[in-house]
């Protein structure tokens, strides 16, 4: 066991110690108790009113001298008062815990506790957790029928079946392999959060376990961890549950909520003054725990800390920020990631704000407020903010309306929180932002970033900035980005207010450098002759999300000359328009098009380097392409009627070609080894140029369909020659290094172990084979 443990270990002993010392005066000296017990459970930071009473048998000393102690510090740590003498006045509480054991019900006075405060949560939501200890519900209900009999008051009967709803409440029972700890610590989390049902939902349940793991395998010394995590995700209230739960375990607290602001208003000297006047005495050490709340610079934390005396071993720093760089620049010990809230919390939280019902009482929540759920994607800000706005529309119709209002016109909470993410961002980091949260959500990192790199921007940087600022994420490769904040920068980016560095992307303007454009719900009449005016238009795509309405354009079509990019998948004109100057042109993507030739002309394609014509059964030839000189990638799979590739011959920097899967091409160029072929998306390395390609076509369609017939023997001499090479290498790399680990195979391993293995086929049935034309 480490010191850290040890030190708790010890704390914990004697405040058990202090607690039992204290309960020994109860009968003896009850005005003494009850001094005692207030001022060693009293804590500063306690408001009045978070008071919670514990009724029990006070004869069972197991429950008074242990339980209720150990009960009440688990209560104290996270900032609630507790009432166990029976004179405590009830008004001052806002939550009863009822300890039952065999002989509560035996007292009258208990019985009296048990129906004023049944009668309190009917007719004011007084909260109410039940605790089991030694007596199951059967037995309780059995002990209290027999009560009754004994204590009965016409008052009491009539009351009996409102009061009975409380023994069937959800309670708690200890659990064979329930430590005493764990066991104190659920029922205060149950009733802290029954308490608090909005602020702190899935806090104490999961994450502050999480905290204490992190915190206990650090090394005994000053500690300190980082809550890192997107606006809004609930750093802050996880750094006030862990403030309350542990403050009592230290000589002074300070929480410094929204520091960077406060920093910049008051100053050092002025925080330190305000907050820190306890720490005067430079000569003694205290152990201290100090919360930064919304760090966005590392050296305001350091210069205030550069300012206090030295903290004792063992004292806490803990600090949130939006921004991970900002912890790793701190050097805290360890860093934090604050997640969303699971779907089951989710639900409870939206229906809470909503409706002020909790989703487990009562089935509540329609389709559309599930769409308003599953958009908040676990964001506690914006499932509070959404409910509350959904809470004041009753009519299916109008809440329906009101979601389409959120996700185009995001409330005002929302608008504030991320726009000061955003504009603490440079205008590299800005445009790369409303770039993603516009065109590139759900697209792959390495795509993401050529098109970027192309449109004149810095990814490398702008995006880990971005990431690191919690405002992207990247999932299995792909650019992610949480549905509230792609709102607000999409309303940023449409209602800029920085005419010099912001993005534009608001139709009818000359400063647009960005469309992405849904063409399935356009009108016909719209005429993207307009394109042409847009001289800063540098980026261009257009969609159809109803595959169903393909629009049509006009010859008059046209696009401006500053164009980088252009998309238009099932373009439907024969060619693109004459008058384009595609000198900036670096990449075209144009899948499933109509094209029958590009611009059927020389064009200067100086800095084209990808091009995606796949599936464009109408085109004929694509010439052009082999004055492209920058080129590096050619996509022409699946464009059937394509009569001749490309010479190549000044393509030094091309490095891949998807072959199309037809037969018109009359020959194909001998491509150097340098350039990586692809069949149907399939990579084919050329290492040997003088294997024509259209059999190394037919090798892999045999491989894959090894009941093709097979012209073997025209082909054997080829099919023999790859075999005996990749043989021969394997063999060789073996037999100088014996002892060499084995490597995932390549697709050429895969290809060469599938060729042996069918070539044997062949040999044996070698009289069934029959001559095709391929």
């Amino acid at each position: 066991m480490d010191a850290f443990r040890t030190a708790d270990s010890i704390l914990h002993l004697i405040d058990s110690v202090i607690r039992k010392r204290i309960a020994s005066y109860r009968l003896e000296n009850p005005a003494l108790y009850s001094s005692l017990l207030q001022r060693w459970l009293a804590t500063p930071a306690t408001p009045a009113c978070n008071k919670v009473k514990i009724s029990f048998d006070w004869s069972d000393e197991t429950i008074r001298c242990s339980l209720v102690p150990h009960l009440s510090a688990a209560f104290g740590r996270k900032g609630i008062s507790v009432l166990t003498d029976k004179h405590d006045e009830f008004c001052k509480c806002i939550a009863s815990v009822f300890i039952f054991s065999k002989n509560y019900v035996c007292i009258k006075e208990s019985l009296d506790d048990f129906f004023k405060t049944s009668q309190r949560r009917h007719d004011k939501g007084h909260v109410v957790a039940t605790v089991f200890y030694g007596v199951n519900r059967s037995d309780l209900k059995r002990n209290f029928a027999k009560a009754l009999f004994e204590h009965i008051t016409s008052y009491q009967v009539s009351q009996w079946c409102s009061a009975e709803e409380i023994i069937t409440l959800p309670g708690h029972e200890k659990i064979n392999k329930q430590s005493d700890c764990e066991f104190v610590e659920k029922i205060a989390t149950d009733v802290y959060e029954k308490i608090f049902p909005k602020e702190r939902i899935g806090i104490y349940s999961r994450m502050l376990q999480d905290i204490s793991n992190l915190l206990c395998s650090q090394q005994w010394g000053v500690k300190s961890i980082g809550f890192w995590g997107m606006p809004g995700i609930g750093k802050t209230e996880l750094a006030k549950a862990a403030f309350d739960q542990m403050a009592s375990d230290y000589e002074v607290t300070c929480f410094l909520q929204n520091f960077h602001e406060t920093f910049e208003t008051k100053g050092l000297y002025s925080l330190l003054q305000e907050h820190f006047k306890n720490l005067t005495n430079q000569n003694i050490p205290k152990r201290v725990l100090l919360v930064l709340d919304d760090v966005r610079n590392h050296l305001y934390a350091e210069s205030l800390l550069a300012e206090l005396p030295s903290f004792n071993l063992g004292s806490l720093i803990i600090i949130t920020s939006r921004d991970d760089q900002v912890l790793s620049q701190y050097q805290v010990n360890q860093t934090y990631k604050v997640e969303g809230l699971n779907k089951l919390e989710a639900m409870q939280l939206f229906s809470l704000c909503a409706f002020e019902k909790d989703v487990k009482e009562t089935n509540l929540l329609k389709d559309n407020s599930m769409k308003v759920i599953e958009y908040a994607n676990g964001n506690p800000l914006a499932l509070r903010v959404y409910g509350k706005e959904m809470s004041s529309h009753e009519q299916t119709s109008q809440k329906e309306t009101l979601f389409l209002k959120l996700k185009q016109d995001p409330p005002h909470q929302i608008m504030e929180v991320v726009k000061s993410s955003y504009y603490a961002l440079n205008d590299n980091e800005k445009n790369i932002l409303v770039y993603i949260a516009f065109c590139f959500t759900g697209k792959h990192v390495e795509d993401v970033s050529k098109l970027l790199q192309d449109l004149g921007f810095f990814p490398e940087i702008g995006i880990d900035r971005l990431v690191a600022n919690s405002l992207v994420t990247i999932s299995e490769n792909k650019l992610e980005m949480h549905n509230m904040i792609q709102g607000v920068v999409k309303k940023i980016g449409r209602c800029s207010e920085d005419s010099n560095t912001s993005f534009k992307c608001v139709l009818g303007t000359t400063d647009i450098e960005a469309i992405s454009l849904d063409a399935s719900n356009l009108n016909p009449d719209v005429e993207l002759s307009l394109f042409r005016s847009m001289y800063n238009l540098r980026y261009l795509s257009i969609y159809y999300s109803n595959p169903g309405k393909h629009g049509k354009a006009s010859e008059s079509f046209s696009l401006p000359y500053g164009l980088r990019f252009f998309h238009w998948e099932t373009y439907p004109l024969k060619s693109l328009p004459q008058d384009f100057d595609p000198s900036n042109l670096v990449e075209l993507n144009m899948p499933y098009s109509q094209l029958q030739t590009l611009w059927g002309g020389t064009k200067n394609l100086k800095m084209l380097k990808r091009i995606n014509l796949r599936h464009s059964q109408k085109l004929l030839e694509v010439n052009e392409l082999s004055e492209a000189r920058n080129l590096e990638q050619i996509d022409l799979c699946g464009c059937k009627n394509l009569q001749s590739f490309p010479s190549i011959r000044n393509l030094h920097k091309l490095r891949v070609v998807d072959l199309p899967s037809c037969t018109k091409i009359k020959s194909f160029p001998e491509f150097p080894s340098s350039v990586e072929l692809k069949f149907e998306g399939s990579p084919i390395k050329t290492m040997y140029p003088s294997v024509p390609l259209i059999r190394v076509k037919s090798l892999c369609e045999f491989l894959d369909n090894p009941t093709k017939p097979l012209n073997f023997e025209r082909h054997s001499s080829y099919i023999l020659d790859i075999l005996r090479r990749g043989s021969f290498l394997d063999s060789q790399k073996r037999i100088a290094n014996p002892d060499m680990v084995e490597t995932p195979p390549t697709f050429k391993d895969i290809m060469y172990e599938k060729a042996i293995l069918m070539s044997q086929w062949a040999s044996e049935n070698l009289k069934s084979f029959r001559k095709v034309d391929f």
